[in-house]
Protein backbone atom coordinates (compact mmCIF):
# COMPACT_ATOMS: atom_id res chain seq x y z
CA UNK A 1 0.00 0.00 0.00
CA UNK A 2 2.61 2.29 0.63
CA UNK A 3 4.72 1.45 -2.40
CA UNK A 4 1.04 2.56 -4.21
CA UNK A 5 1.34 5.67 -2.51
CA UNK A 6 4.93 6.33 -3.20
CA UNK A 7 4.53 5.77 -6.72
CA UNK A 8 1.15 7.70 -7.01
CA UNK A 9 2.84 10.98 -5.29
CA UNK A 10 6.29 10.23 -7.85
CA UNK A 11 3.57 10.74 -11.07
CA UNK A 12 1.92 13.65 -9.48
CA UNK A 13 5.39 15.41 -8.93
CA UNK A 14 6.17 14.16 -12.86
CA UNK A 15 2.86 15.94 -13.96
CA UNK A 16 3.28 18.74 -12.35
CA UNK A 17 6.91 19.08 -13.07
CA UNK A 18 6.07 18.86 -16.53
CA UNK A 19 3.15 21.47 -16.39
CA UNK A 20 5.61 24.10 -14.88
CA UNK A 21 8.29 23.75 -17.47
CA UNK A 22 5.67 23.79 -20.31
CA UNK A 23 4.30 27.12 -18.48
CA UNK A 24 7.86 28.50 -18.55
CA UNK A 25 8.77 27.13 -21.95
CA UNK A 26 5.38 29.31 -23.35
CA UNK A 27 6.14 32.07 -21.09
CA UNK A 28 9.71 32.20 -22.70
CA UNK A 29 8.32 31.95 -25.85
CA UNK A 30 5.58 34.72 -25.92
CA UNK A 31 8.57 36.89 -24.15
CA UNK A 32 10.29 35.87 -27.30
CA UNK A 33 7.73 37.39 -29.33
CA UNK A 34 7.80 40.48 -27.88
CA UNK A 35 9.03 43.49 -29.81
CA UNK A 36 9.24 41.10 -32.99
CA UNK A 37 6.45 42.43 -35.40
CA UNK A 38 8.23 45.84 -37.08
CA UNK A 39 7.29 47.32 -40.39
CA UNK A 40 6.54 50.96 -41.87
CA UNK A 41 3.51 52.34 -42.27
CA UNK A 42 2.61 54.27 -45.25
CA UNK A 43 -0.03 57.31 -46.30
CA UNK A 44 -1.21 56.34 -49.39
CA UNK A 45 -4.24 58.58 -48.91
CA UNK A 46 -2.62 61.91 -48.90
CA UNK A 47 0.07 60.52 -51.42
CA UNK A 48 -0.47 58.29 -54.30
CA UNK A 49 2.45 55.73 -54.79
CA UNK A 50 2.46 53.81 -58.02
CA UNK A 51 2.35 50.17 -57.74
CA UNK A 52 6.18 49.70 -58.45
CA UNK A 53 6.83 52.19 -55.22
CA UNK A 54 5.09 50.42 -53.09
CA UNK A 55 6.85 46.55 -53.86
CA UNK A 56 10.17 48.65 -53.04
CA UNK A 57 9.07 49.25 -49.90
CA UNK A 58 7.92 45.60 -49.28
CA UNK A 59 11.28 44.84 -50.50
CA UNK A 60 13.21 46.79 -48.66
CA UNK A 61 10.93 45.95 -45.34
CA UNK A 62 11.39 42.08 -46.29
CA UNK A 63 15.33 42.87 -46.78
CA UNK A 64 15.61 44.35 -43.38
CA UNK A 65 14.11 41.68 -41.19
CA UNK A 66 10.56 43.55 -40.82
CA UNK A 67 7.47 42.07 -40.94
CA UNK A 68 4.75 44.93 -42.27
CA UNK A 69 3.86 47.73 -44.17
CA UNK A 70 0.78 49.29 -42.93
CA UNK A 71 -1.24 51.64 -45.86
CA UNK A 72 -2.89 54.19 -44.10
CA UNK A 73 -6.36 54.24 -46.66
CA UNK A 74 -8.62 57.21 -45.88
CA UNK A 75 -7.76 61.03 -45.39
CA UNK A 76 -9.12 64.05 -45.51
CA UNK A 77 -7.81 64.28 -49.48
CA UNK A 78 -8.73 60.88 -50.87
CA UNK A 79 -10.27 57.32 -50.17
CA UNK A 80 -7.47 55.39 -51.09
CA UNK A 81 -9.22 51.83 -52.56
CA UNK A 82 -11.79 50.75 -54.82
CA UNK A 83 -14.93 50.33 -52.78
CA UNK A 84 -18.54 49.90 -53.39
CA UNK A 85 -19.89 50.65 -50.06
CA UNK A 86 -18.83 54.67 -50.69
CA UNK A 87 -19.34 53.67 -54.13
CA UNK A 88 -15.39 54.01 -55.66
CA UNK A 89 -15.90 51.86 -58.52
CA UNK A 90 -14.35 50.99 -61.84
CA UNK A 91 -17.64 51.75 -63.27
CA UNK A 92 -17.07 55.69 -62.63
CA UNK A 93 -13.11 56.21 -62.72
CA UNK A 94 -10.69 56.23 -65.89
CA UNK A 95 -7.07 54.54 -65.80
CA UNK A 96 -4.29 56.65 -67.24
CA UNK A 97 -0.60 55.21 -66.90
CA UNK A 98 -1.86 52.38 -64.53
CA UNK A 99 -3.84 54.86 -62.27
CA UNK A 100 -7.04 54.74 -61.61
CA UNK A 101 -8.74 58.40 -60.87
CA UNK A 102 -12.49 59.37 -59.72
CA UNK A 103 -14.00 60.99 -62.29
CA UNK A 104 -15.51 63.17 -60.48
CA UNK A 105 -13.56 63.95 -57.40
CA UNK A 106 -10.42 62.95 -59.22
CA UNK A 107 -8.96 61.32 -56.65
CA UNK A 108 -6.37 58.44 -56.91
CA UNK A 109 -7.13 55.18 -56.16
CA UNK A 110 -5.82 51.63 -56.11
CA UNK A 111 -8.28 49.06 -57.49
CA UNK A 112 -8.94 45.88 -55.66
CA UNK A 113 -7.43 43.69 -58.66
CA UNK A 114 -4.28 46.03 -57.39
CA UNK A 115 -4.37 45.46 -54.10
CA UNK A 116 -4.54 41.89 -54.90
CA UNK A 117 -1.30 42.08 -57.11
CA UNK A 118 0.28 43.64 -53.92
CA UNK A 119 -0.80 41.26 -51.52
CA UNK A 120 0.26 38.23 -53.28
CA UNK A 121 4.11 40.21 -53.54
CA UNK A 122 4.07 40.79 -50.23
CA UNK A 123 3.10 37.21 -49.31
CA UNK A 124 6.26 36.25 -51.74
CA UNK A 125 8.47 38.47 -49.48
CA UNK A 126 6.85 37.12 -45.95
CA UNK A 127 5.47 40.54 -44.82
CA UNK A 128 2.13 41.61 -43.64
CA UNK A 129 -0.11 44.20 -45.36
CA UNK A 130 -2.38 46.17 -42.93
CA UNK A 131 -5.54 48.31 -44.66
CA UNK A 132 -5.83 50.95 -42.48
CA UNK A 133 -9.61 52.59 -42.46
CA UNK A 134 -9.54 55.34 -40.44
CA UNK A 135 -12.49 56.30 -38.84
CA UNK A 136 -14.47 57.88 -37.08
CA UNK A 137 -12.31 60.91 -38.29
CA UNK A 138 -10.03 61.62 -40.99
CA UNK A 139 -12.97 60.98 -43.40
CA UNK A 140 -13.55 63.62 -45.85
CA UNK A 141 -11.95 61.92 -48.49
CA UNK A 142 -14.34 59.22 -48.29
CA UNK A 143 -17.15 61.37 -48.04
CA UNK A 144 -16.17 63.68 -51.16
CA UNK A 145 -16.72 60.07 -52.65
CA UNK A 146 -19.99 59.42 -51.44
CA UNK A 147 -21.32 62.74 -52.07
CA UNK A 148 -20.15 62.50 -55.89
CA UNK A 149 -21.56 58.72 -56.13
CA UNK A 150 -24.83 60.49 -55.18
CA UNK A 151 -25.36 59.61 -51.57
CA UNK A 152 -25.42 62.77 -50.03
CA UNK A 153 -28.30 62.03 -48.10
CA UNK A 154 -26.66 58.76 -46.54
CA UNK A 155 -23.74 61.36 -46.36
CA UNK A 156 -25.85 63.83 -43.99
CA UNK A 157 -27.66 61.54 -42.18
CA UNK A 158 -24.18 59.24 -40.75
CA UNK A 159 -21.79 62.21 -40.25
CA UNK A 160 -21.31 66.13 -38.70
CA UNK A 161 -18.85 68.26 -39.23
CA UNK A 162 -16.41 69.08 -36.42
CA UNK A 163 -14.92 72.06 -36.03
CA UNK A 164 -12.06 70.87 -34.32
CA UNK A 165 -11.07 67.57 -36.95
CA UNK A 166 -13.62 68.37 -39.73
CA UNK A 167 -16.05 65.37 -41.02
CA UNK A 168 -16.85 62.34 -38.19
CA UNK A 169 -19.27 59.62 -38.36
CA UNK A 170 -21.92 59.72 -35.35
CA UNK A 171 -20.82 57.59 -32.99
CA UNK A 172 -24.16 55.84 -32.96
CA UNK A 173 -26.08 52.54 -34.57
CA UNK A 174 -26.11 53.67 -37.90
CA UNK A 175 -23.23 54.59 -38.56
CA UNK A 176 -21.49 51.64 -37.01
CA UNK A 177 -23.23 49.40 -39.12
CA UNK A 178 -22.22 51.32 -42.24
CA UNK A 179 -18.45 51.17 -40.84
CA UNK A 180 -18.81 47.28 -40.03
CA UNK A 181 -20.11 47.22 -43.83
CA UNK A 182 -16.95 49.42 -45.38
CA UNK A 183 -14.58 47.72 -42.87
CA UNK A 184 -15.33 43.97 -44.21
CA UNK A 185 -15.10 45.10 -48.01
CA UNK A 186 -11.75 46.59 -47.49
CA UNK A 187 -10.59 43.49 -45.75
CA UNK A 188 -11.52 40.73 -48.02
CA UNK A 189 -9.09 42.11 -50.05
CA UNK A 190 -6.33 41.67 -47.13
CA UNK A 191 -7.42 37.75 -46.47
CA UNK A 192 -5.28 34.78 -46.80
CA UNK A 193 -1.80 36.26 -45.51
CA UNK A 194 -0.02 35.79 -42.27
CA UNK A 195 -0.92 37.70 -38.79
CA UNK A 196 -3.74 39.19 -40.37
CA UNK A 197 -4.13 42.62 -38.71
CA UNK A 198 -6.86 45.55 -39.66
CA UNK A 199 -6.15 49.17 -38.36
CA UNK A 200 -9.61 50.36 -37.38
CA UNK A 201 -7.95 54.37 -37.06
CA UNK A 202 -9.36 56.44 -33.94
CA UNK A 203 -7.34 59.31 -34.07
CA UNK A 204 -7.80 62.90 -33.78
CA UNK A 205 -10.96 62.94 -33.17
CA UNK A 206 -12.24 64.31 -30.18
CA UNK A 207 -10.95 66.67 -27.52
CA UNK A 208 -12.49 65.30 -24.79
CA UNK A 209 -10.70 63.89 -22.01
CA UNK A 210 -13.78 62.18 -20.40
CA UNK A 211 -14.99 58.59 -20.81
CA UNK A 212 -16.30 58.44 -24.33
CA UNK A 213 -18.84 55.57 -23.56
CA UNK A 214 -19.99 56.30 -27.37
CA UNK A 215 -16.50 55.68 -28.60
CA UNK A 216 -15.90 52.72 -27.04
CA UNK A 217 -19.20 50.56 -27.95
CA UNK A 218 -17.83 52.12 -31.68
CA UNK A 219 -14.35 50.80 -31.27
CA UNK A 220 -15.27 47.58 -29.87
CA UNK A 221 -17.85 46.60 -32.34
CA UNK A 222 -15.69 47.27 -35.13
CA UNK A 223 -13.23 45.48 -33.32
CA UNK A 224 -15.39 42.53 -33.20
CA UNK A 225 -16.56 43.02 -36.40
CA UNK A 226 -13.04 42.11 -37.85
CA UNK A 227 -11.86 39.84 -34.97
CA UNK A 228 -14.46 37.52 -36.94
CA UNK A 229 -12.81 37.83 -40.17
CA UNK A 230 -9.97 36.33 -39.30
CA UNK A 231 -7.92 39.93 -38.26
CA UNK A 232 -6.19 40.92 -35.13
CA UNK A 233 -7.81 44.73 -34.71
CA UNK A 234 -5.53 47.51 -34.11
CA UNK A 235 -6.12 51.71 -33.10
CA UNK A 236 -4.67 54.14 -32.22
CA UNK A 237 -4.26 55.10 -28.53
CA UNK A 238 -5.53 58.29 -28.71
CA UNK A 239 -9.45 57.49 -27.58
CA UNK A 240 -7.67 55.43 -24.64
CA UNK A 241 -9.11 57.42 -21.39
CA UNK A 242 -6.82 55.90 -18.17
CA UNK A 243 -10.80 56.09 -15.93
CA UNK A 244 -11.85 53.19 -18.35
CA UNK A 245 -9.79 50.99 -19.35
CA UNK A 246 -11.53 47.83 -18.29
CA UNK A 247 -13.89 48.71 -20.81
CA UNK A 248 -11.94 48.49 -24.24
CA UNK A 249 -11.86 45.30 -26.05
CA UNK A 250 -8.46 43.82 -25.23
CA UNK A 251 -7.69 42.05 -28.34
CA UNK A 252 -7.68 45.20 -30.06
CA UNK A 253 -3.65 46.44 -30.34
CA UNK A 254 -2.90 49.76 -29.76
CA UNK A 255 -0.59 51.49 -31.85
CA UNK A 256 0.91 54.68 -29.96
CA UNK A 257 1.70 57.55 -31.50
CA UNK A 258 1.60 60.52 -28.76
CA UNK A 259 0.27 60.71 -25.53
CA UNK A 260 -1.40 64.35 -26.30
CA UNK A 261 -2.23 64.29 -30.28
CA UNK A 262 0.43 66.88 -30.34
CA UNK A 263 -1.88 69.30 -27.93
CA UNK A 264 -0.14 72.16 -25.89
CA UNK A 265 -0.65 74.26 -23.17
CA UNK A 266 -3.23 73.32 -20.82
CA UNK A 267 -5.39 71.53 -23.19
CA UNK A 268 -2.40 69.24 -23.27
CA UNK A 269 -2.05 68.88 -19.67
CA UNK A 270 -5.50 68.22 -19.54
CA UNK A 271 -4.81 65.16 -21.89
CA UNK A 272 -2.00 64.15 -19.88
CA UNK A 273 -4.29 63.82 -16.69
CA UNK A 274 -6.64 61.62 -18.61
CA UNK A 275 -5.14 60.02 -21.76
CA UNK A 276 -3.45 56.47 -20.85
CA UNK A 277 -0.39 56.08 -21.16
CA UNK A 278 1.70 53.41 -22.79
CA UNK A 279 3.13 51.90 -19.51
CA UNK A 280 -0.69 51.78 -18.41
CA UNK A 281 -2.04 50.21 -21.27
CA UNK A 282 0.63 47.58 -20.79
CA UNK A 283 -0.18 47.08 -17.22
CA UNK A 284 -3.85 46.76 -17.61
CA UNK A 285 -3.00 43.86 -19.99
CA UNK A 286 -3.16 45.82 -23.87
CA UNK A 287 -0.99 44.66 -26.39
CA UNK A 288 0.58 47.77 -27.92
CA UNK A 289 2.95 48.55 -31.20
CA UNK A 290 5.08 51.75 -30.71
CA UNK A 291 4.83 54.30 -33.42
CA UNK A 292 6.26 56.93 -31.46
CA UNK A 293 6.10 60.60 -33.75
CA UNK A 294 9.39 62.29 -32.72
CA UNK A 295 11.53 59.45 -33.72
CA UNK A 296 9.45 57.56 -35.50
CA UNK A 297 7.62 59.65 -38.03
CA UNK A 298 9.39 60.79 -41.67
CA UNK A 299 6.93 63.53 -42.72
CA UNK A 300 7.55 64.40 -46.47
CA UNK A 301 9.25 67.89 -47.55
CA UNK A 302 11.62 69.04 -50.11
CA UNK A 303 13.47 69.99 -46.26
CA UNK A 304 13.09 66.56 -44.52
CA UNK A 305 14.55 64.65 -47.51
CA UNK A 306 17.44 66.44 -47.89
CA UNK A 307 20.37 64.06 -46.98
CA UNK A 308 21.30 66.06 -44.64
CA UNK A 309 17.97 66.45 -42.67
CA UNK A 310 17.75 62.39 -43.12
CA UNK A 311 21.32 61.90 -41.20
CA UNK A 312 20.14 64.04 -38.45
CA UNK A 313 16.70 62.00 -37.85
CA UNK A 314 18.55 58.40 -38.35
CA UNK A 315 21.35 59.45 -36.10
CA UNK A 316 18.84 60.99 -33.24
CA UNK A 317 16.87 58.21 -33.59
CA UNK A 318 20.11 55.62 -33.29
CA UNK A 319 21.31 57.59 -30.27
CA UNK A 320 17.63 58.34 -28.15
CA UNK A 321 15.21 55.34 -29.24
CA UNK A 322 14.40 51.96 -28.40
CA UNK A 323 10.69 49.86 -28.39
CA UNK A 324 10.42 51.53 -24.78
CA UNK A 325 10.86 54.82 -25.53
CA UNK A 326 7.13 55.62 -26.08
CA UNK A 327 6.79 59.68 -25.71
CA UNK A 328 8.73 61.99 -26.85
CA UNK A 329 11.80 63.13 -25.14
CA UNK A 330 10.62 62.11 -21.77
CA UNK A 331 11.74 58.83 -19.92
CA UNK A 332 10.45 55.88 -20.78
CA UNK A 333 9.85 54.34 -17.04
CA UNK A 334 9.80 50.85 -19.43
CA UNK A 335 12.73 48.21 -19.00
CA UNK A 336 10.98 45.51 -20.97
CA UNK A 337 9.22 44.91 -23.69
CA UNK A 338 6.12 42.96 -22.15
CA UNK A 339 3.24 43.62 -24.18
CA UNK A 340 5.38 45.64 -26.59
CA UNK A 341 4.20 43.39 -30.35
CA UNK A 342 6.52 45.43 -32.32
CA UNK A 343 7.00 49.22 -33.61
CA UNK A 344 6.47 51.30 -36.73
CA UNK A 345 8.17 54.11 -39.10
CA UNK A 346 5.56 56.00 -40.76
CA UNK A 347 5.80 58.16 -43.49
CA UNK A 348 3.51 60.73 -43.81
CA UNK A 349 2.06 63.55 -46.04
CA UNK A 350 0.29 65.51 -44.20
CA UNK A 351 2.00 68.57 -45.72
CA UNK A 352 1.31 69.34 -49.52
CA UNK A 353 4.90 70.20 -50.81
CA UNK A 354 5.28 66.25 -50.71
CA UNK A 355 3.81 67.05 -54.25
CA UNK A 356 6.83 68.00 -55.67
CA UNK A 357 8.90 64.92 -54.87
CA UNK A 358 8.83 62.14 -56.52
CA UNK A 359 8.59 58.30 -55.55
CA UNK A 360 12.17 57.86 -56.48
CA UNK A 361 13.27 60.56 -53.95
CA UNK A 362 11.29 59.18 -51.37
CA UNK A 363 12.71 55.74 -51.44
CA UNK A 364 16.24 57.18 -51.73
CA UNK A 365 15.52 59.49 -48.59
CA UNK A 366 13.76 56.57 -46.57
CA UNK A 367 15.70 54.05 -47.12
CA UNK A 368 18.39 54.38 -44.32
CA UNK A 369 16.09 55.94 -41.86
CA UNK A 370 13.93 52.73 -42.56
CA UNK A 371 16.85 50.38 -42.33
CA UNK A 372 18.18 51.72 -39.19
CA UNK A 373 14.83 52.10 -37.37
CA UNK A 374 14.63 47.91 -38.52
CA UNK A 375 17.91 47.27 -37.04
CA UNK A 376 17.02 48.77 -33.55
CA UNK A 377 13.39 47.77 -33.14
CA UNK A 378 14.89 43.86 -33.22
CA UNK A 379 17.33 44.14 -30.65
CA UNK A 380 17.31 43.08 -27.16
CA UNK A 381 16.21 45.69 -24.26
Amino acid sequence: MKSRHRSLLITFIVVITISLMQIHVYAASQQRKNGQFNGLTLDVARRYYQLDTIKSFISQVAQNHGQFIQLHLSDAQSFAIENETVGQTLANATQTNGVWRNNTTHQAFYSKTQVADLVTFAKQKHVTLIPEVDTPAHINGMVKTMRANHQTQQVDQLTYNNKSYGREFHLNTASTTFVKRLDTEVAQSFIGQQNMRFHLGGDEFTDQTGVNKPYIAYLNALAKNVRSLGFIPEAWNDGYISQALNQYDKHIQITYWNWTADEKGAPGKERQKAWATMPELIHHGFKVLNYNDYYLYFNLSKKNVKPSNVAYMTSDMKQNWDPTIWDNDNDSSLNTLHNIVGSSVSIWADKDPHSKINDKQVLKASQKFLSQFLQLARQPI
